[in-house]
């Protein structure tokens, strides 16, 4: 099992609000772009997508999930809460890798959390914590 952490695609900078801003053209061309090789990568392994509420997580899902022909869930804690204990709760189920749809800062507060590593979160970009990492 992995959890793979995908901060949403280049959104708008502004909407009436912060929830509203959706995917630019650029965002979703180059979301296109990863989540083709990801598919390929990632293969018929067992998967879980879930995805923030916010518009442009929603999108970034949507996307996603045309890719790996998979439905995906939202789960207001992605938008809203840390996801550390969260991803240590999925450690329980070895059979699945989970795909978890979400926003910065939570996306590199987690992994630093979990493996002590310090990375860069580019939007749209994809990023695994492999089950031996979750401590």
């Amino acid at each position: 099992m992995s959890v793979y952490l995908i901060r949403h695609g280049i959104a708008q900078n502004f909407a009436d609000t912060d929830f509203e801003r959706e995917l630019t053209t650029e965002g979703r061309i180059k979301l296109r772009d990863t989540f083709e090789v990801f598919a390929d990568e990632i293969g018929k392994t067992k998967i879980k997508v879930y995805s923030s509420p916010l518009i442009r997580a929603v999108q970034t899902a949507e996307i996603l999930c045309d890719f790996l022909n998979c439905e995906f869930e939202i789960s207001d804690w992605l938008g809203y809460e840390s996801y550390v204990d969260r991803v240590r709760k999925l450690k329980e189920d070895k059979d699945i890798n989970y795909i978890l749809v979400g926003h910065e800062p939570n996306i590199s507060d987690c992994i630093y959390r979990i493996t002590g590593k310090v990375e860069i979160i580019s939007r749209g970009s994809i990023h695994i914590i492999k089950n031996a990492e979750i401590k």
